[in-house]
């Protein structure tokens, strides 16, 4: 609990830094939960605060989907809409986010910061060649559930979340790997719906609006809230370092192949783009 004086302390430091002080509020069909953008105030993830201020200031992540909770791994989302409430019976009931040009990546080492618990990172789709294009991230990102350093070579961490209060909600709910359908037609090892959260009621769970919070004292809660989050990345950032591993993404990336093969294809434009205002 941060105390009078410390709070006006922090919204001093949030008015002299605003670079780092853009939070986004995400509300959910489950709650809301907030995203402290370029937490460190890194030059280099000012593309990153920017491709995802696009997304938010156009509207793009309204009524979209969160379609992966991966247990011990990762809550991805801000890739797909549906045009239905409950699971779609196939994926022509689906359609992705209609992307900005993709943001360039930079290796974690340039930041400092590691994939570990409470941190945010850009989906990536496989580059063809049994890697990862790091420099194709757009809409989609995932939260990091555990220590994930071994995502360091490619996915950049540029965001934390302050309170996994919503995030571990979601992550609660029951799953339905959409995979395992013929009839739904996204071929096994799809990544996209292997692990999508239902509610109660077995309706996915919706991003009802996301917007840029502009109320300085909730910004500095949402700062505070991140400070050992940022410690926490740093320190492992810095151990892996040292001891030469977390250097080989030796696992499938978050964003799905199987997706990306398809919108080579042309059977699903996955990678549809227009120009970022």
């Amino acid at each position: 609990m941060l105390s009078r004086i410390g709070l006006l302390m922090l919204l001093g430091l949030v008015c002299a830094q605003s670079a780092a002080a853009q939070v986004v509020r995400f509300e959910t069909s489950v709650g809301d939960f907030d995203m402290v953008l370029n937490p460190t105030n890194s030059q280099f993830l000012e593309e990153h605060t920017a491709n995802m201020l696009a997304y938010v200031n156009d509207g793009r992540y309204t009524a979209s989907w969160i379609n992966r909770a991966d247990e011990g791994f990762v809550l991805q989302m801000g890739g797909f809409y549906s045009h239905t409430r409950r699971p779609p019976l196939t994926i022509d009931s689906t359609r992705p986010v209609t992307t900005f040009d993709p943001v360039v990546g930079f290796p974690t080492a340039i930041s400092g910061l590691s994939n570990t618990v409470g941190t945010v990172a850009l989906a990536l789709p496989g580059d063809g060649m049994g890697g990862t294009d790091e420099d194709a991230g757009t809409s989609s990102f995932f939260v990091n559930l555990t220590s994930n350093t071994f995502l360091d070579t490619d996915f950049t961490v540029f965001a934390a979340i302050p309170d996994m209060t919503v995030i571990n909600q979601i992550m609660a709910l029951t799953q339905v790997d959409k995979t395992t359908d013929p009839l739904f037609g996204a071929g096994g090892g799809n990544l996209a719906y292997s692990d999508i959260p239902l509610t109660a009621n077995g309706h996915q769970v919706f991003i009802k609006r996301a917007f840029v919070i502009d109320d300085a004292m909730s910004v500095a809660r949402a700062m505070a809230g991140v400070e050992s989050i940022m410690d926490s990345s740093a320190a492992s950032f810095e151990l892996s370092s040292s001891n030469g591993s977390g250097g080989e993404n030796v696992v499938p990336e978050p964003a799905s192949v199987a997706m990306a093969l398809l919108g080579l294809l042309g059977l699903f434009p996955l990678f549809s783009r227009t120009r970022r205002r």
